[in-house]
């Protein structure tokens, strides 16, 4: 999540349609290196399940064919003292296909340090639940694919957009505001949230919820909530989705930021 914080930072099911309208699956691929326990590795593979059971396929335009299970590499290894940056997490090599950028690899790095007080407290499964989100795409491939321009605050993918306008009340706006505070690393990829995740924003949803404990701001607080907004962002970067009929509960009081950073993402063309 965040570049240099307290926190994180990012360096930023079944069938799918693809262009011969065949059922295919989308599929995460975790491999485990350093140190991690199994339990701990209990709760990547929740967090891989979930995400499988949300994003249902590719846009009908992308030739599912052609792609292979999304791989995500997994470590723990040591990066500073308790309390430090606690990880990075984002795509390393993606898919340009049927219009859309799509991610083939990615990598998520715990720090040793931290890894335990996070699974001790409860919040280590709702980290890798917001992290591996960002090696999926979101927040890290919106530029790439038309749905942000950086610094501009301005989220302007249509399916996102019209869950904000019905999910969350706001029906006059035409873009979803994004963080632009936090520093590198949150601002960018993430939805805003007032205050540094200090207080309630007033931006609440149907079932009154505020955005201040949504899973996909800056900041985590408990009890969060991953709204069909944050679903539907995936299907305006090339999945399919299922959304939920209630908001999808993750516990988490851990501040957290975000991402950005495509420097070294490597391109693979399908």
């Amino acid at each position: 999540m965040h570049s240099i914080f307290k926190h994180l930072r990012t360096c930023a099911f079944v069938s799918l349609s693809c262009l011969s309208q065949q059922a295919s699956a989308i599929y995460i691929d975790i491999n485990f290196s350093g140190t991690l326990s199994n339990s701990q590795k209990a709760l990547f593979t929740k967090a891989e399940q979930f995400w499988e059971n949300t994003l249902t396929g590719y846009q009908p335009s992308v030739n599912a064919n052609a792609l292979s299970n999304i791989v995500i590499n997994a470590e723990g290894k040591a990066i500073d003292n308790d309390g430090g940056i606690l990880g990075s997490a984002g795509p390393t090599y993606i898919w340009t296909t049927g219009g859309y950028t799509l991610t083939a690899e990615g990598d998520m790095e715990f720090d040793t340090a931290d890894l335990s007080n996070l699974e001790s407290n409860g919040s280590l499964e709702s980290v890798i639940l917001h992290e591996m989100a960002h090696v999926l795409g979101l927040g890290t491939l919106w530029q790439l694919n038309d749905v942000y321009i950086a610094g501009s605050g301005q989220y302007t993918g249509a399916n996102a957009l019209s869950l904000w306008q019905t999910e969350f009340g706001q029906t006059n706006d035409t873009f979803i505001p994004i963080e632009l505070g936090g520093g590198p690393g949150t601002a960018g990829g993430h939805w805003n949230e007032v205050n540094n995740g200090g207080a309630l924003t007033g931006i609440t949803d149907t079932n009154n919820n505020d955005l201040r404990y949504e899973l996909m701001t800056g900041w985590l607080n408990s009890p969060t909530f991953t709204s069909n907004m944050t679903i539907a962002s995936f299907a305006d970067i090339g999945y399919e989705v299922a959304y939920s009929e209630v908001p999808i509960p993750a516990a988490a009081y851990l501040f957290l930021s975000a991402l950005t950073g495509l420097g070294y993402i490597k391109r693979k063309q399908r």
